[in-house]
């Protein structure tokens, strides 16, 4: 009986190293830089890539909890940055993004400084902003910084 105790309790002890080794794995993948790759409407096939898109932009995420916005649109360049902090949800992660000030690179369906990102596929973020008749904003990983 003393054996199946110790056998359990450090059982317990690997699977909570394990877990929190998944988690730091995992909030390290979304530092760096994403950029916009696919942007669709509302109308069925509405999808845009590189240069057709209406706009340029990308993300560079810190590993201290910061972030700033890129928007190139008509050869006019617009940055924005704030904090993020990634959460678990329903769904899987989410980069919840906040802005210190009101910027209109931000895509929001509630018109506050804050945004939504959430890991759509493996490799790709995409907005959240689609939910309220926005534009679907996908983005990928090319760099870590």
């Amino acid at each position: 009986m003393k054996n199946l105790a110790i056998i359990v309790i450090f059982l317990s002890v690997f699977s909570s190293c394990t877990k929190d080794n998944k988690e730091n794995t995992t909030t390290a993948d979304y530092h760096g830089k994403w950029t916009l790759v696919k942007m669709s409407g509302s109308i069925f096939n509405s999808q845009t890539t590189g240069t057709a898109m209406e706009w340029q932009e990308f993300y560079v995420f810190g590993d201290k909890g910061t972030f700033t916005k890129f928007r190139t649109r008509n050869t006019i360049q617009t940055t924005a940055s704030g904090t993020y902090i990634a959460k678990n949800n329903q769904d899987g992660m989410v980069l919840e993004l906040t802005y210190p000030k009101n910027s209109e690179i931000i895509g929001s369906c509630y018109g506050n400084q804050k945004e939504e990102l959430y890991f759509s596929a493996k490799n790709t973020l995409s907005s959240t902003w689609q939910n309220c008749d926005g534009p679907g904003l996908d983005y990928q990983k090319i760099e870590i910084y």
